[in-house]
């Protein structure tokens, strides 16, 4: 197959992998990668869900706008993001650090304390434990987390694939708040007054919420048929839900709106607020697939998140496409979005 047909460059190179992983589907381990985490049952039928994460200085975060401890509460809502869509309860972590060579001892104990404060915020607002991990020296700070989520009874994780044709596309929260936020930290700093005009944006990208509750409350809905997080932003996911299931995305463009302050910050910096809700990425919202009959409402009320049905699944149609007004529609970029292996904006 060629690689223009995967979803992604990144997707292309796991698939490429997969022979090397020793991996064969079993009663232990029924799923291995290409879903946001692995899945492990147990002779005392419960279920484990296994991720992984990491974050690299430069790459994923600066200390420039972000202190360690936002680092490290941040590191670990992305893991639990991974959990929420699979449905799943946190369990336990182990956290793998690589600190700066260049620090003195003194520096380093007081950088890797603050570093664990934000581990310890997330770790008490979620209600799991740290149970291990390693320290090691580096060119550069890189946090990476390897989380264990567990399933309530009777509830199975829930996947990427099982849309159906005829499905409508809902997302949680407001993408493309992140990249804004981010967007605007690069332009002003974040000590800078102007900052403050866009503080809910900023905080969504420095502090990401996981939607664990409306992830374990959707996982348990039987209208609902696939569900994916929103790290790479609404377009490449969608691509993935996409090529995973054989069938087409219809975003609709007059269903998409975006916050106020995005719509200000927009016009500000003479951006496309439409380009950070497809491209953007570090959202950690959950994207998932249900039924016609599915009622949102519940959810709303009892978890206080907007939940927003922005497309539908269609089985006439391959890829990702935005649907206007007029009925005429046009193909999402393939090539934009967050993605290793080529350069990024």
């Amino acid at each position: 197959m060629k690689n223009k047909e995967y979803p992604s460059e990144e997707y292309c190179l796991l698939k490429s992998l997969e022979p090397l992983l020793n991996y064969k589907k079993s009663t232990r381990y029924p799923l291995g990668i290409g879903d946001d985490a692995a899945i492990r049952t147990s002779p005392g039928n419960e279920t484990l869900i296994i991720t992984a994460d990491t974050m690299v200085e430069r790459v994923h975060f600066s200390l420039d706008y972000m202190t360690l401890k936002e680092v490290g509460f941040k590191a670990m809502c992305v893991n639990l993001s991974d959990c929420a869509a699979m449905g799943a309860r946190p369990d336990g972590a182990l956290a793998q650090i690589v600190f700066p060579q260049n620090l003195s001892g003194r520096g380093t104990a007081a950088a890797m304390k603050s570093l664990y404060e934000g581990f310890y915020e997330a770790c008490t607002a979620w209600k799991y434990p740290i149970i291990g991990g390693n320290l090691s020296k580096g060119p550069c700070w890189i946090i990476d987390i390897t989380l264990m989520g567990s399933m309530e009874k009777a509830t199975q994780p829930i996947r990427r694939t099982g849309l159906q044709s005829g499905d409508n596309l809902w997302v949680t929260g407001s993408p493309g708040s992140s990249a804004a936020g981010l967007a605007a930290l690069k332009k002003w700093g974040k000590k800078v007054k102007r900052i403050k005009a866009y503080k809910n944006l900023v905080q969504t990208h420095v502090r990401p919420i996981p939607r664990l509750e409306i992830g374990l409350h959707v996982a348990q809905n039987p209208q609902v048929h696939a569900m994916i997080d929103v790290s790479d932003g609404i377009a490449k996911e969608c691509r993935t839900l996409s090529y995973d299931n054989r069938l087409g995305i219809l975003l609709e463009s007059g269903l998409i709106t975006f916050t106020p302050q995005m719509i200000a910050l927009g016009e500000e910096l003479r951006c496309s607020c439409r380009d950070w809700f497809l491209y953007g990425g570090e959202d950690y919202e959950l994207l998932f697939g249900a039924s016609p009959d599915f009622n949102p409402g519940p959810i709303i009320h009892k978890h206080g998140v907007g939940l927003t049905k922005i497309g539908a699944v269609s089985g006439r149609v391959k890829g990702v496409f935005f649907k206007h007004n007029n009925d005429t529609m046009k193909p999402v970029e393939a090539r934009r979005g967050w993605d290793h292996l080529r350069k990024n904006d």
